[in-house]
């Protein structure tokens, strides 16, 4: 302690020495001065109490140690994968029976099922993408490819027709729309953490208190909920299917948006 003690001081004397020499030629001998600190520290004069703590051992509790660092990051318990976590919703994403307008949701009859040979555009051969939904769909006023000339974008979901709005507290995926003429279409990827019976009754009474049919079906293992409403030509077309880890993944096709 005492020759470490002195090695610092003379060490740190020593660099300030060139600093002092070029302010005055004159600058006293510090070495005095390093010895009567370096025997304040450690020598006769120094602290009985400060000199014991300093050279004592360390003592270890065997009994603290499993208790130390409570709060650090632990191993896993099991080894890591790529799996992605479950999506079963977030606070706040319950939607309110005020937006739901519960008091007044109706019940959808059981679906029916559709044989695999009627089951067109769904199991395998249903569209992977938006615009393929449309395009299955064939909502286009006279004949055209309105799928091809689909626009991408968020804001879509908000264009959404009135009777068939995201439903609330859904989370938009994906969402694309076109304006005006026979390619008014409107088009919405989203997931809600509702179930999925839900979410059928929420847009079967939507479409039937709208004046459109709502013909519910099984295709190919998948809920569909589709129709149409004469006076205006309005139509849509809607599935409904379990989401990985809870609630329901929605696919929206419909014209006549806002």
């Amino acid at each position: 302690m005492r020759s470490i003690t002195k090695t610092v001081l003379i060490t740190a004397t020593a660099m300030a020495l060139p600093l002092g020499l070029a302010a005055c030629s004159s600058e006293p001998d510090n070495s005095e001065a390093v010895a009567q600190l370096d025997k304040k520290l450690a020598g006769q004069g120094s602290d009985p109490a400060m000199n014991s703590a300093l050279n004592d051992r360390i003592l270890v509790d065997p009994d603290m140690v499993d208790g130390a660092n409570m709060t650090t990051v632990k191993a896993a318990g099991e080894p890591l994968n790529g799996q992605m976590p479950a999506d079963t919703g977030y606070k706040g994403s319950t939607a309110s029976g005020e937006e739901l307008d519960a008091a007044k949701i109706m019940r959808a009859p059981k679906p029916t099922v559709v044989a695999a040979e009627d089951c067109k555009a769904c199991g395998a051969q249903k569209a992977v993408t938006l615009g393929g939904m449309a395009k299955d769909q064939g909502m286009q006023r006279g004949k055209g490819t309105c799928d091809a000339k689909l626009q991408y974008g968020a804001t879509w979901a908000t264009r959404m027709p009135a009777e068939f709005p995201v439903y609330p507290k859904g989370r938009v995926k994906e969402a694309a729309g076109i304006d005006g003429g026979k390619c008014d279409i409107r088009v919405a990827s989203f997931t809600t953490s509702a179930k999925r019976q839900n979410v059928v009754d929420y847009y079967y009474t939507r479409a039937k208190k709208s004046g459109y049919s709502a013909e519910y079906q099984l295709r190919a293992g998948e809920h569909a909920l589709g129709g149409v409403r004469n006076n205006d030509g309005g139509a849509y077309y809607i599935t409904f299917n379990a989401h990985p880890g809870g609630g329901t993944a929605v696919d929206i096709v419909a014209n006549n948006g806002r």
